[in-house]
């Protein structure tokens, strides 16, 4: 009996532990809320940001127009602040597309490397980034030009 009590306290012992170290970096506040805006470059269009609550980890869906044509995309990224500084942000991530590529319907995968600049006094931030793309459906190809800038607007700061 008293095994079976020593056990049962030393796993509520490393469970209380488990938390305590766990649950601080599961709450790290996010920069912001929501943001959308515009992205400038190769693929231009409209953009929109959602962090996870308590996380570093966004949503971004996208809606753009590049030489191959119209396309849809959504991406999952991690960010983490490089400087220590809660306004400069680097992400890395991935996601789907689909949308015309040229002139046949197709979708793909790509992958995203940016960084983004949030502004302290006005609800902006800037966001520079890299998207590489591999159409997988119909037209096969790559593309490797999709640089862009985006200037979105902050919901819920």
């Amino acid at each position: 009996m008293r095994d079976i009590n020593r056990n049962l306290m030393n796993k509520r012992f490393l469970i209380t532990v488990l938390a305590v170290i766990t649950v601080p970096l599961c709450l790290r506040g996010q920069p912001y809320e929501h943001a959308a805006g515009i992205r400038a470059g190769y693929t231009s269009g409209i953009t929109y940001k959602g962090f996870l609550r308590y996380s570093m980890s966004a949503f971004q869906l996208d809606a753009g127009y590049n030489r191959r044509g119209l396309h849809l995309s959504a991406q999952y990224q991690f960010h983490w602040e490089p400087f220590r500084n809660k306004r400069w942000m680097v992400c890395s991530g991935g996601g789907i597309f689909s949308g015309e590529w040229d002139d046949e319907l197709s979708a793909g995968l790509m992958a995203t490397v940016g960084m983004e600049f949030v502004m302290r006094d006005l609800p902006l931030n800037f966001g520079l980034d890299w998207r590489p793309q591999l159409n997988l459906y119909r037209n096969r190809g790559i593309d490797l030009l999709d640089l862009g800038l985006s200037i979105r607007y902050r919901f819920g700061m």
